[in-house]
């Protein structure tokens, strides 16, 4: 196939002032519980969580969800502009950005993806959504024109022009970068700019527009409405974007998404029967004292907690499911606890591995003997590439991926200033 158009495209962001950035960037909404919501907008006016937060920063009384509440999220993030504490950009740009902890860092390029060549197999996905969540989004994004939060996609290692991408990159982040901070989680913020135009911008996204399909890693909704905004509302070129964080696979962290059942109305002794059914595994059960209590040691090893007992079971290599999320969903969730719904079945909690179980799942579980704990190992890339590219789909919250980038880092305005 003839690629007619590329597939990255460099943007002219609207960014915090490298002064500000620290304050104005935030965590995804829904990762503050309500205390730590309720300090962000006391105490930092800066903080794009005002923005979204119309309701609790400016008193509005739009029902959330809808247009009217939209538009007053878009009249916030106006203001922020009017303000100075978000700024466009004065030419079109290439953005490397790394995030770094103690334990990893993560060095990649923001940029747009030009959603006619995703739909076209320029961008292969692993999830399913949800109708509803897509129409919602989408009404989101047409009410405020921007997309504050970059979807999170892997370069593959064997992609065409993959090591000349990787040099560029390294090239760039030799240099001092344009804005560096710290955040309270501790997590290291580095931005460098390459003005598109230049010889070395050029040259950077000539290597970089080699690669003909990229893989979603993170942010399924938010491609999926961006499409359908697309296809709805083609009078806005800039809705035919996506902003984008663009990761190489080999630094992408991928860590296990682990269940919770609740109200689980069995006996030890009928658990340990019903997982010795399962087809295509060996299990090995036991008290908690006499066999090691932890995470998975590798794919194709699962971990069974319940009433003080463990269960680990091991899966067969001529298993037809083709990852241990699709295993646990169709022979334990489904068969053994029979949640047949993982999308809405309030029994079933999903647990990223990044929230540790040592940090509160155990506990809660031994508060509570009618609940069992399903952990699994992280899907490896190789596995998850290959449902990709059969176009097949995960379970539900199979995967926990970072890194997390934080809203507002990084802003694509579609529709023009109001």
């Amino acid at each position: 196939m003839t690629k007619t158009r590329a597939l990255m495209v460099p943007l002219a962001a609207v960014t915090p002032p490298r002064h500000m950035a620290h304050l104005v960037a935030s965590r995804s909404y829904l990762s503050y519980n309500r205390a730590e919501l309720q300090d962000k907008l006391k105490h930092n006016p800066y903080s794009y969580i005002q923005v979204i937060n119309p309701d609790a920063s400016r008193e509005v009384e739009e029902p959330r969800g809808t247009p009217e509440f939209f538009k007053e999220v878009r009249a916030g993030y106006d203001d922020f502009k009017a303000k100075g504490w978000l700024v466009d950009a004065d030419e079109v740009e290439w953005l490397v950005y790394r995030q770094s902890t103690e334990a990893h860092a993560w060095t990649g390029v923001v940029c747009n993806l030009d959603l006619a060549r995703c739909a076209s197999g320029g961008l292969r996905t692993h999830e399913q959504t949800l109708e509803t969540r897509e129409s919602l989004f989408a009404s989101f994004l047409e009410a405020v024109g921007f997309h504050a939060e970059p979807i999170l996609v892997a370069l593959p290692d064997d992609a065409l022009g993959a090591s000349e991408s990787l040099a560029r990159l390294e090239e760039v982040v030799a240099h001092r970068p344009h804005t560096d901070f710290m955040t309270a989680d501790g997590v290291r913020h580095e931005l460098w700019r390459v003005p598109a135009h230049g010889d070395s911008g050029q040259a950077f996204g000539q290597a970089w527009s080699q690669a003909e399909v990229l893989y979603l890693a993170d942010g399924h909704h938010r491609l999926a409405s961006s499409q359908r905004l697309a296809h709805a509302r083609p009078d806005l070129p800039g809705a035919g974007l996506i902003l984008a964080y663009v990761v190489p696979q080999r630094d992408l962290t991928i860590l296990g998404y682990h269940k919770e059942i609740k109200d689980v109305q069995m006996s030890t002794e009928a658990l340990g029967k019903a997982l010795e059914g399962c087809p295509d595994a060996e299990v090995i059960g036991g008290d908690s004292a006499s066999i090691d209590v932890s995470l998975p040691d590798s794919p194709g090893e699962i971990v069974v907690e319940y009433q003080g007992l463990v269960w680990r079971i091991r899966r067969s290599s001529e298993s037809p499911e083709a990852t241990d999320a699709d295993w646990v969903q169709n022979h334990l969730i489904r068969d053994v606890f029979g949640i047949s719904d993982a999308r809405n079945d309030v029994r079933l909690n999903h647990l990223p591995e990044a929230q540790r179980p040592e940090g509160g799942w155990r506990v809660r579980a031994a508060q509570h003997p009618n609940r069992a704990l399903v952990l699994l190992h992280a899907i490896p890339f190789e596995q998850i590439r290959d449902v990709a590219d059969a176009h097949g789909t995960l379970p539900p919250k199979s995967t926990w991926v970072e890194p997390k980038i934080r809203s507002a880092l990084f802003i694509h305005e579609f529709d023009p200033p109001r």
